[in-house]
């Protein structure tokens, strides 16, 4: 908290642990303390909170931690530094496997260093259609999908004020819509620059390409009498010295084996994943067998048809070559695994590769086979391993896979697998710590994407995709939009022979994803018809989930009694359920009511109770949602100081799990503890911070609750803009007019932490104006477009 600028004072506590730590003696203890102390001097004299902002958008990168030495390519890496520095799109062609990927990373880690820009990595090799390139770049960039506003207008609006390199990786499979995104970055984001690698420029304007020549290699003549010390001048024999000590620590360059070594670089064409792949054989084979198996594949090889490119060729002998050189039970599973698009933990890969040639027995010991063998990388750092086919192998053995006829066999196998890991999600979301299952959904996101495209796209097997996207409801509250593609792909396929527990299912995310998109009509139609079905099929928790989305909905649009009678019944339910997450939301939304309806005491001991649940589960996420619940509760009940406190622990906690929907929500309860304690700057700054993520976010909801502070700020303010009064209230009536038509107009109203703001607010209105010209400027607002309610709102101020 303190590092993030959460807290400006330390706890005493963690001053004696930092002392500890280190090792310091008594006077610097002292000193230690003395340092700390300061801030509290400091907040004294000026009057300063600690509890409230700002909070700085540091920059932050992504860039995959590099596991392997880069050699080489130090005149390349100055080169496309310069280029990136002096044009905002460059793009770096070349082969497959010629080490366009690292070769960007490297350049991006140069420039980072020296200019201290954030840089974004984004990998679009695992996505198949390009419509999800979008979805692939907001991910990278942690930007969730909004409500009626299409994904790029959003990245676009994020991106604008940022000063960051984004990195396009792997373009040429979704060319035409990565530069299409590309185009209107440059366009309408005037301090992003895009670094790309592709097989191909990516063709928009501006663009400087870049061809990634090979490692650089000896001539024919110099190869032949090469020595050790003259080796070390060229980077593709440079590189193969590195990988074969990486796999044998006996390999040594030495003059013997020099031309030999040469000689197997150049046949590989001074490819880096060539040279990889043929030094990884060094553990079991001696360079000049290495060298005399890759020379008759590539007399073969070349000699591949005309009209393919010769980088093509290059990449296909290189495969070929490896491939040729597995056994047939790695062949087997090397084909297999090519179904995941998001790599797999051991579990998984069992499940879907074990078949009638191969046995379950064997795939731990052919898997470690595989990564030995560089064919797949193994990521170790997680709680879990995971493994996954680098896409240009995985493309390749895929074709394998569709030759021997046995795709469909195997991605069924695959998409059975990413529904029972969708089901463990669903349980893991009711009985698991929220670490667990978001990374859950980190990890298979792009799994359950590709059994979708199976399942339903390709139809596969079209009740096994509508069960998927049911089961997948956890997820579609984080990517709403992308989830309503694949649930309308689900309905469309529909008919009488559609089971009901797949109807129930279809209908709750239905209603789920309109939970995350405000949508409290269609929450509440949907749950509706989700319980029927649930109740046809004998679904008890399926039930009380359904009525715990419809009483939401009913609270949201001012039927709470209604709301009340429903969450008693659901709550009975999941305790009967033993199921503590549903418990604690039930109970939440029992409090939510309880506040609507001004029955406090009830409204606390619900949300006292559903803390104590999650806090026992581990539940992070939903301990600060319920914190900040109990904020609102207090500042009902008249302890707007208290209310405070509590919502800032919440804000502490969300910016730590990256929730900005959430944040930009507690911002504007915090702003209006703030005006109602009079401190009117800090309140202004949360919703101004409010403002700016609900615009990046496109949220409609929290937009209009952040401008609401606007308007009684402004109103309320006493030293407002002296000789200018009459024309700000004027503005402050039409921006609460525009709040008031635009949460009808989504279904939705005033929060409770608003209303007696908002009365407040009115009651100084009428009193400066005559109640037909405050109505009269309330409706004016009401019509306003967005844009012009958000100038207004900001104007009062940028005219302070």
């Amino acid at each position: 908290m303190l590092e993030r600028g959460y807290r400006r004072t330390p706890q005493r506590a963690t001053l004696a642990l930092l002392a500890g730590a280190l090792a310091l003696d008594d006077d610097q203890r002292r000193e230690l303390e003395g340092a700390a102390a300061r801030w509290v001097l400091l907040r004294e004299r000026d009057g300063a909170s600690v509890t409230v902002g700002p909070w700085p958008d540091a920059a932050t990168s992504n860039l995959p931690l590099a596991l392997t030495s880069f050699v080489g390519r130090e005149p390349e890496l100055a080169e496309i530094a310069t280029l990136a520095r002096e044009h905002r799109l460059v793009t770096l062609t070349g082969s497959g496997g010629v080490g366009k990927t690292q070769t960007a990373l490297q350049v991006a880690r140069a420039l980072s260093d020296a200019e201290d820009d954030a840089v974004c990595f984004v990998g679009l090799a695992p996505v198949g259609d390009p419509s999800l390139v979008e979805a692939a770049v907001a991910s990278a960039l942690g930007v969730q999908e909004v409500p009626r506003c299409p994904l790029r207008e959003t990245l676009l609006a994020y991106l604008k004020k940022k000063s960051l390199l984004l990195i396009l990786d792997n373009c040429e499979h979704v060319i035409t819509e990565a530069a299409s995104i590309a185009v209107r970055v440059l366009a309408d984001c005037p301090r992003v620059r895009i670094l790309a690698t592709s097989r191909e420029p990516i063709g928009a304007a501006g663009e400087r390409a870049y061809r990634l020549p090979s490692l650089t290699l000896p001539s024919p003549e110099a190869a032949e009498q090469l020595t050790a010390a003259e080796a070390a001048a060229y980077g593709a024999i440079v590189l193969f010295a590195d990988r074969a000590r990486a796999v044998n620590h006996r390999f040594a360059l030495t003059d013997e084996n020099a031309p030999t070594v040469a000689a197997l670089c150049r046949h590989l064409d001074g490819i880096p994943l060539a040279i990889e792949l043929a030094a990884a054989q060094l553990d079991f084979l001696s360079v000049k067998a290495v060298a005399k198996m890759l020379e008759d594949r590539f007399r073969i090889l070349a000699r591949g048809k005309r009209t393919a490119l010769p980088r093509h060729q290059t990449m296909r002998a290189t495969i070929d070559w490896s491939y040729e050189l597995l056994a047939v039970g790695e062949k087997r599973l090397f084909e297999h695994l090519s179904v995941f698009a998001g790599g797999c933990t051991l579990t998984t890969a069992v499940k879907v590769c074990v078949g009638e040639d191969l046995g379950e027995e064997h795939v731990v010991d052919l898997l470690a086979s595989l990564v030995d063998k560089s064919l797949i990388v193994a990521d170790l750092e997680g709680s879990e391993p995971r493994y996954r086919l680098l896409e240009s192998f995985r493309q390749y053995a895929c074709e394998k896979l569709m030759a021997r006829g046995e795709q469909q066999v195997v991605s069924r196998r695959h998409a059975r697998v990413c529904l029972a890991l969708a089901e463990q999600l669903d349980r893991a979301f009711d009985t698991e710590p929220y670490g667990i299952w978001r990374t859950l959904i980190q990890h298979e996101l792009d799994n359950w994407r590709a059994a979708l495209q199976w399942a339903l796209s390709n139809r596969g097997d079209v009740v096994l995709g509508q069960r998927l996207v049911g089961e997948l409801s956890v997820v579609w509250l984080n990517f709403a939009l992308e989830g309503r593609r694949w649930l309308a792909s689900a309905l469309e396929l529909v008919d009488e022979k559609t089971p009901t527990t797949v109807l129930a299912a279809l209908t709750y995310a239905e209603a789920t994803i309109a939970h995350a998109l405000s949508d409290y009509r269609l929450e509440l139609a949907s749950s509706e018809k989700a319980i029927l079905h649930y109740r046809t099929a004998g679904d008890l928790l399926g039930v009380a989930r359904a009525q715990s989305r419809a009483a939401h909905a009913l609270a949201s649009l001012g039927q709470t009694a209604e709301a009340k009678t429903r969450l008693l019944e659901a709550l009975a339910d999941a305790r009967t359920l033993g199921n503590g997450q549903l418990a604690a939301f039930i109970l939440r939304l029992l409090a939510y009511s309880g506040t609507l309806d001004g029955d406090l005491v009830a409204a606390r001991g619900y949300i006292t109770e559903a803390l104590s649940i999650l806090e026992a589960m581990g539940n992070k996420l939903t301990v600060a949602l319920a914190i900040d619940d109990l904020g609102e509760l207090e500042f009902r009940a008249g302890n707007p100081e208290l209310a405070l406190r509590n919502s800032t622990d919440a804000l502490a906690a969300l910016r730590t799990l990256n929730e900005k929907r959430k944040v930009a929500y507690v911002l504007t309860n915090m702003s209006a503890y703030l005006i109602s304690l009079a401190r009117y700057d800090e309140a202004e700054q949360c919703a101004r911070e409010a403002l700016e993520v609900a615009r990046q976010q496109k949220h409609g909801v929290t937009l209009a609750f952040a401008l609401d502070h606007f308007g009684a700020i402004a109103t309320l303010r006493p030293q407002v803009l002296a000789g200018r009064r009459a024309t700000v209230l004027a503005q402050a009536a039409r921006i609460l007019g525009f709040v008031g038509a635009r949460l009808a107009a989504m279904g939705s109203a005033r929060a409770p932490v608003q209303e007696q703001q908002y009365d407040r607010v009115v009651t100084v209105l009428r009193d400066a104006m005559d109640d037909e010209t405050v109505a009269n400027l309330m409706a004016a607002g009401a019509t306003m477009p967005e844009e012009q309610a958000i100038h207004e709102a900001l104007e009062i101020w940028a005219n302070a």
